[in-house]
């Protein structure tokens, strides 16, 4: 019950944050990203039904298909059938407004750890989310990486980069990394005995990376400091071993 009474109070922080949206940027292009942490895996769960099933986000991580989604037995009906959908669900990874909720994480260094980010006016924020496995079946990750920049271009070199360091790219500009996870994937469920468990990133991370140094000018003041300097670094707390991660993002209209 104290884990749900915390979750509602941040959802209830997060309905009033939206009220106050100027009307500038509460139009139709306007894109709302969010992350969080959580202890537990039912914390996690309790965290997507508010994001998921009340607010209308649409989520990258956890990422799982649907209840009893019948898995294409080809390679190439999955291609046709399921990867153009789930490779466009994010778009570019751009937000407007990024909100972040890292309560739950034990930061390495001193910093906020609920707060938001604008956009300079006109502009976009371009996000880069990335997971470096750690097992498989279901997928846990040793370290969440993820990076914002003004300019899209950067934001894809980015991308490519984690690539060659062999992560899995959930959100980022370039289309072709997020089919290369899903084609990842694809090749766990094949070769594990089609065990569903395979189709699963359920967002377990040892650690979690988030690099603001592009942006860090539009950081609270009490964060500009430390994230022009460094990566900030989240790590579960004393008596937890993971860090279970919510991202989504959600147009508001």
């Amino acid at each position: 019950m104290k884990n749900l009474s915390r979750i509602f109070i941040v959802l209830l922080t997060f309905i009033l944050w939206l009220g106050g949206l100027s009307p500038a940027l509460a139009d139709s292009k306007t894109v709302l990203g969010i992350t969080s942490l959580y202890s537990t895996s039912e914390q996690q769960e309790q965290g997507v039904t508010v994001y998921k099933d009340i607010l209308q986000y649409a989520i990258a991580t956890p990422f799982a298909l649907p209840p009893n989604f019948p898995i294409p037995a080809t390679k190439e009906e999955f291609d046709k059938t399921v990867v153009p959908g789930l490779v466009k669900v994010l778009g570019d990874g751009s937000v407007t407004k990024a909100w972040f909720d890292f309560q739950a994480g034990q930061p390495e260094s001193t910093g906020n750890q609920l707060f938001s980010v604008d956009a300079p006016l006109g502009q976009k924020l371009y996000s880069v989310v990335a997971g470096k496995p750690l097992q498989q079946c279901p997928l846990k990750i040793q370290d969440t990486q993820i990076d914002f920049f003004l300019n899209s271009d950067d934001a894809a070199k980015r991308a490519k980069e984690l690539d060659a360091q062999n992560y899995f790219i959930y959100v980022s500009p370039v289309q072709e990394l997020r089919k290369k996870l899903l084609d990842a994937l694809y090749e766990q469920y094949t070769s594990g005995n089609q065990n569903s468990s395979c189709f699963l990133v359920n967002g377990t991370t040892k650690k979690i990376t988030v690099d603001f140094q592009d942006i860090y000018t539009l950081l609270p003041s009490q964060l500009q400091q430390p994230a022009k300097e460094r990566p900030l670094v989240f790590l579960p707390k004393s008596d937890n071993e993971f860090l279970y991660v919510v991202n989504a993002r959600q147009s508001v209209s």
